[in-house]
């Protein structure tokens, strides 16, 4: 880790960008390429046109433009702190040419040099984290639209499962709920047919299917978090302890970038970062630390668009009853090998035209995209105050001059016990329809933004009476949440509680003070909510109707499901049977519903635990058009049924990936983490391995895969070509680290990266935590002087 003191701030985030560079310049590039549209000028197309498609989707939203925007808006200490950042990095690019050695090896095996490094760069670098969350958030919008059309809204509301309003952190006016709501196992949720949305805007009617390039483009979901407090009075050293384990896509290098930054008579931080933007996401300082989940705000619209050829040339479009112009760009995008591409992009009033840059959305219509980013409230600022707060009231503050959707959670160490608090932060837009929040929308009007959640509207506590808090991305508010009086609309996408329950009831079961170490324990947890429950189902169906026929594994894979204790752990048997059984069961199932063409995106772009909710949900209440039942079937003995021909065609898939001694199957068999360098391929020093994994979509170790789970339904051939079963579960989510905060003492804090702090395998430093990661070990993490030196 890399330790910086300077003078003043504008010097300090020099010298930690200098660092950041040195280690991390390459993956700096490709975050800020991937942002511009401009991977293509260093990979060439892509297989299919792969690379060249994610370009034209990034020039599309002219996410360049939207940094420039809120950069020039941007606070003087932002500012200060992200001109020094710039200078840092453009100082190393500088000496790297220079140097004996070169730029980092992949430039040099690229061919090309990076352009300087800009402020603005860093503002961009942020933004598209978020564009990355809400991508996620506008698919499953078009997913839920193209579902509804196909089977209906009460399969859309059941298969796109919302978390239930019963394990909101807060109630409808504000208020924290009781921890004991955690405490209870997670049951079947509720039947859909109490809480079915809305169906889609009447223009929708008809097929809304999507077309096949833009099921190529559907995004993982593997983004989500852990975070955790306690205070003082539960822990061993009489004051807080803090965990945070950011979840990210799985990259090599790690996700995210740690460092300590101690700018002299001011302040001394470390914590965590995204690569490019030198702000940290979490920390500590010697007065307070700090930890986030991502809060899954709802924070971008489409807009079908209403256009016509406007009289002098171009086009117009129908907003609030007025006839607007649309703006256009042209831009020239670079291929490797290859002609340039030359492409015209427009942007209405609402946003940027989506089509231009996304093939596939023909049945929709001409999509505009709406988001929190494109508006010019949209900041960053809060981040360079965090460290300077000395309190709740200052953390506060800062939290809440930033706009991506994060949950804060907070620590200070004055009085005998400390303190913890939680802030929602971030850009929640408020909206005139609450179809917004469910499909696209007309833009001709009815649909508009109407403002912000307030400050005050944000969910917020100081001091809980159970001394514990806990985030997992799961749902904050209720769907009534009016805290102020007025409804206020946050998010319909929070993941389901299970995390969050696992956490809650390690914490609350401990029979002693909680330690560090203890803290560390629960991150490395591989425990399911929902395992037991689903294997009771099963095993209690298949005793109605039997083990399927033809299936030489069946009578050992139920004995290993039967003695399963719920632990994901990559050793366990018992979990190989139970994953791949859920698997195929939740295939089968929405497959069946709504056809194998829709499933392929489907699969990728929804959540898979607001799946597999759904997945309870028809397994406690079957029913039409679920399992085949329609009039005159046996609901119970069709969704036995489907168990039966589940475990048939799990067992089979496991049979052909581990051999037809089910004694031999273990979890990671078939559950593998592969490290993934972009350039692993071509340079063995780039390679790290492939390994047994652990943990599943819903435990606290998370072991995520979403990006490829749909290979599980390609036939055979394509099946195989793919990957099989490994590569369709092959984790692309993980904790890119795992931190312990703990300030008492000052250097008692706990970490450790996914892979290693630099990026450069020529150091020592590219891979010597990967195996450190694996195994559950964690580092002391030095702070003061004395123990860094």
């Amino acid at each position: 880790m890399s330790h910086v003191t300077a003078s003043d701030e504008k010097t300090g985030y020099a010298g930690l960008c200098y660092a950041m560079a040195r280690d991390r310049l390459f993956q700096m590039d490709v975050l800020r390429r991937s942002a511009q549209g401009r991977l293509a000028e260093i990979y060439g197309p892509g297989d299919g046109d792969s690379v060249l498609n994610q370009d034209l989707l990034a020039r599309a939203q002219d996410l360049p433009a939207f940094a420039a925007a809120r950069y020039a808006t941007a606070a003087p200490r932002t500012k200060r702190a992200l001109q020094g950042c710039a200078a840092g990095v453009n100082q190393y690019i500088a000496k790297a040419k220079h140097s004996s050695s070169g730029l980092p090896i992949e430039f040099q095996t690229l061919g090309y040099q990076p352009d300087p490094w800009t402020p603005e760069d860093s503002v961009l670098a942020y933004i598209y984290v978020g564009v990355t969350f809400d991508t996620l958030t506008w698919f499953t919008k078009l997913e839920r639209a193209a579902v509804a059309s196909i089977a209906g809204t009460e399969v859309a509301t059941t298969l796109i499962k919302e978390a239930p309003d019963g394990v909101s952190m807060f109630d409808a006016q504000g208020n924290l709920n009781p921890i004991s709501q955690f405490l209870v196992p997670p049951g079947p949720s509720a039947p859909s047919a109490t809480v079915v949305n809305p169906p889609p805007p009447s223009f929708l009617e008809g097929p809304r299917q999507l077309a096949e390039q833009l099921r190529r483009m559907a995004p993982a979901s593997g983004r989500a978090s852990n975070a955790w407090a306690v205070d003082g009075h539960l822990t061993s050293t009489g004051k807080p302890l803090l965990a945070t384990d950011p979840h990210f896509p799985h990259s090599t290098p790690s996700a995210v970038y740690v460092a300590q930054l101690k700018v002299l008579g001011q302040y001394n931080v470390t914590g965590w970062m995204m690569p490019g933007f030198p702000a940290f996401v979490s920390g500590h300082t010697e007065r307070i630390a700090w930890v986030p989940t991502y809060s899954l705000f709802d924070s971008v619209d489409l807009y079908v668009e209403t256009l016509r050829d406007a009289s002098g040339g171009g086009e117009e479009v129908l907003v609030g009853g007025q006839w607007r112009p649309v703006t256009t760009r042209v831009e020239t995008i670079r291929v490797k090998g290859q002609p340039d591409v030359q492409r015209t992009f427009r942007a209405t009033p609402h946003g940027p035209v989506l089509n231009d840059g996304l093939d596939g959305l023909e049945s929709f219509g001409t999509l505009a995209l709406k988001s929190t980013a494109g508006q010019p409230e949209w900041k960053v600022d809060g981040y360079f105050d965090m460290p300077s707060a000395t309190n709740w009231a200052q953390f506060r503050a800062a939290a809440l001059k930033q706009s991506i959707g994060w949950n804060f959670i907070f620590a200070d160490y004055a009085g005998p016990h400390g303190h913890i608090g939680y802030q929602n932060s971030g850009l929640a837009p408020q909206r005139e329809s609450p179809l917004n929040a469910l499909y696209p929308v007309p833009g001709t009007g009815g649909h508009e933004w109407t403002g912000y959640a307030t400050d005050a509207e944000l969910p917020s506590v100081y001091d809980p009476p159970s001394h514990i808090l806990v985030t997992a991305n799961h749902r904050m508010v209720p769907r009534d949440y009016a805290p102020q009086g007025r409804p206020v609309h946050l998010a319909n996408y929070w993941d389901m509680p299970w995390r969050a329950q696992r956490i809650t009831t390690r914490l609350t079961s401990a029979t002693a003070p909680l330690t560090p170490e203890d803290m560390a324990s629960i991150q490395l947890d591989t425990q399911t909510t929902i395992g037991l429950p689903l294997r009771d189902t099963y095993v209690a169906a298949l005793g109605r109707v039997g083990l399927p026929a033809d299936d030489p594994s069946a009578a050992a894979a139920l004995a290993a499901l039967q003695a399963w204790d719920g632990n994901a752990a990559a050793s366990s048997q018992g979990a190989a049977v139970y994953e791949m059984l859920t698997l195929i069961l939740l295939r089968n199932t929405v497959r069946d519903v709504i056809g194998p063409e829709e499933y392929e995106l489907f699969a990728p772009s929804v959540f898979l635990t607001n799946q597999l909710a759904g997945l309870m949900d028809v397994l406690e209440d079957p029913r039409a058009p679920y399992f085949g039942i329609t009039a005159g079937v046996d609901p119970v003995a069709a969704r036995d049924n489907a168990i039966q021909a589940a475990l048939g065609q799990a067992d089979a898939m496991l049979r052909d990936a581990m051999g037809p001694d089910v004694s031999a199957w273990t979890w990671g068999g078939i559950h593998t983490l592969t490290y993934n360098h972009p350039l692993a391929g071509e340079d063995e020093r780039f390679a790290i391995g492939t390994f047994p994994a652990a943990g599943d979509v819903e435990t606290v170790n998370i072991g995520g895969w979403f990006a490829k789970v749909g290979i599980l339904d390609l036939p055979p051939g394509d099946f195989e070509s793919a990957g099989g079963v490994r590569a369709a579960l092959d984790q692309d989510s993980l904790s890119a680290t795992r931190l312990i905060w703990n300030l008492a003492p000052l250097d008692g804090s706990l970490g450790v990266m996914s892979t290693g702090m630099s990026g450069d395998p020529r150091t020592g430093h590219y891979a010597d935590h990967a195996e450190a990661w694996r195994e559950g070990q964690i580092f002391p993490m030095a702070f003061t002087p004395g123990a860094i030196d």
